[in-house]
């Protein structure tokens, strides 16, 4: 039964052109399935449904279900281009529909026919190819001035073992004593700031508690002694006046009110004390308001040049160490002297042995100017070429077996890590990359040598002999025994060979009994249909 879609992601069985879960070749247990519903093609070994060489139309159903290639390959391309491109046999060949039928067993005997099971059995199997030593990328540091200037001196040589942090040169700048220059001075202003600020914290806090104790307070003499140890000048003496206005105002004004309520002056004089008193009480309010006003201005005044101090510093000091100049050296700048604010101290920035070195006294260096290459030796990367038909097999974590030419006796391991993920345009190669440690140092860049990628180790896997394998140009095929006389090719994925033995990954279950000698007369017979004298025939159809 086809059905009318299907479910993005659903597995595929690319050898047969059907999802994974209908293929009856891969999964022999659906086969009753198939039977029992009465979709099966008895001739052809197929549901009927599946079954091509019976019903042709059927075709472009099955290919319009089938997922589209990753770079949009067009349906027009032939099998052989497919193959070529993928590696793969070709889901829409229907070779496994024919049969090779011999007329007896003589005749098989006779045309020299030999059949082996498909086994299990151990195999080593590698890829090789050539391999060149290159230094690993991930432990490599190229040094280079984050300043302009001159190379004062050269402390790093060329093969020196270096840590981290080591000074391997220092230059002369002027761009570094002026970004120095620049942090002290921020250094000075953040200092007198904070000065600054406290003083006026200070004024704000006595302001303050003279301001509360005015509320309190009424005696002039009492006021003069409870700021007596307030030192804030102009304030103290301003609010001081005002209040000792405000004291008179209210005594002469309480003196009126009592010679009026004994007659012995008159309701104007007594007004023009009472407007007096009023006067001296708003220029007292009106001078405890500005104070306040004033101090509380004169605090945020302060408290924002002191911010502002604040990031000046640290915008000089993230300019040094963008600089390269460490906290400590940030530190000690305080105490610098002229001479030494031009110094810059090229340091490295991992450990490792100097591989190049590229530093003369006297040279006038830049930001782009890579004066040194640190490298850690202790491990190193082998870049090999491998062939495309060989990239099905390779998987990151294999082993990999490395000698190097002019090293005979000298073998190395290391482990494969990388695959590339695009083709050589010249070569027509894959790149891929194997780590290998390199305690010892023998392993140098550029040395070339052979890979070897360890595919098996004496591992069990399932195989049939490599002559049982035959390509009718787009399909990988073996030629399974159905009984004495009748054979049927099976289209399967093959995976390393070696010793004589090919493995298989798909297509082919253990036990199955397969040709070896004569499965080329068996291709030769369902392409040509005859391998002469009428010995056997080709079964197309019921």
């Amino acid at each position: 039964m086809i059905p009318t879609s299907l479910a993005a992601g659903t597995p595929w069985c690319s050898e047969h052109g059907v999802p994974e879960t209908m293929c009856t070749r891969c999964d022999p247990s659906l086969i009753e399935k198939y039977k029992s519903s009465g979709d099966w093609c008895g001739g052809h070994n197929l549901p009927e449904s599946q079954c091509l060489l019976c019903n042709p139309e059927l075709n472009e159903k099955w290919a319009a279900l089938a997922p589209k290639p990753a770079d949009g390959g067009g349906a027009d391309e032939g099998p052989a281009t497919r193959r070529l491109l993928t590696g793969r046999c070709d889901p829409l060949c229907a070779v496994e529909g024919n049969q090779v039928r011999f007329p007896s067993d003589t005749v098989v005997e006779k045309a020299g026919i030999r059949t082996e099971a498909a086994a299990r059995r151990r195999l080593s199997a590698s890829v090789e190819c050539p391999g060149e030593v290159s230094f690993d990328q991930t432990r490599l540091a190229h040094v280079t001035s984050r300043v302009s200037g001159v190379l004062a001196e050269v402390r790093g040589r060329l093969g020196d073992a270096v840590a981290v942090g080591d000074v391997l040169a220092v230059v002369q700048s002027a761009g570094l004593a002026e970004a120095k220059s620049r942090y002290i001075e921020a250094g000075d202003r953040l200092e007198l700031a904070t000065l600054d600020f406290e003083r006026a914290k200070r004024i704000h806090e006595g302001v303050k508690r003279i301001l509360t104790q005015c509320e309190e307070l009424h005696s002039a003499e009492s006021m003069r002694k409870a700021f007596a140890e307030v030192r804030i000048g102009e304030v103290k003496s301003r609010l001081l006046t005002a209040h000792s206005d405000l004291e008179l105002a209210r005594s002469n004004q309480a003196r009126q009110l009592k010679l009026r309520e004994e007659g012995i002056n008159s309701e104007r004089t007594l007004e023009a004390a009472q407007a007096e008193l009023e006067s001296a009480e708003a220029k007292f309010h009106a001078v405890h308001e500005e104070i306040a006003f004033d101090s509380e201005r004169e605090l945020m005044s302060a408290e924002k040049e002191l911010r502002i101090a604040k990031s000046s510093l640290g915008v000089a000091e993230r300019t040094l160490h963008m600089l390269g100049v460490s906290q400590a050296s940030v530190e000690s700048l305080a105490g610098a002297v002229d001479t030494t604010l031009a110094a810059y101290e090229l340091r490295s920035p991992s450990a490792g042995n100097v591989v190049e070195q590229h530093a003369v006294i006297g040279e006038a260096v830049d930001e782009k100017s890579a004066l040194f290459v640190v490298a850690d030796l202790s491990s190193v990367w082998v870049m090999m070429d491998v062939g495309q038909r060989d990239l099905v097999e390779l998987a990151a974590g294999q082993r990999v077996l490395f000698t190097v030419d002019g090293m005979p006796g000298h073998g190395f391991e290391g482990k494969l890590t990388w695959i590339s993920n695009q083709i050589d345009d010249r070569t027509r190669t894959v790149r891929a990359r194997a780590e290998f440690p390199n305690e010892e140092g023998l392993l140098r860049a550029n040395m070339f040598g052979a890979a070897r990628i360890i595919l098996h180790e004496d591992e069990e896997v399932l195989t049939v002999p490599l002559e049982a394998v035959q390509s009718d140009g787009c399909c990988q095929l073996v030629f399974v025994r159905e009984s004495q006389t009748e054979y049927r090719p099976r289209k399967v994925r093959l995976g390393a060979q070696a010793s004589g033995f090919v493995e298989i990954h798909r297509g082919l279950s253990e036990g199955e009994v397969v040709v070896t000698a004569g499965s080329f007369l068996m291709k030769t017979e369902i392409l040509k249909g005859s391998i002469g004298a009428g010995c056997c025939e080709v079964e197309t159809g019921r």
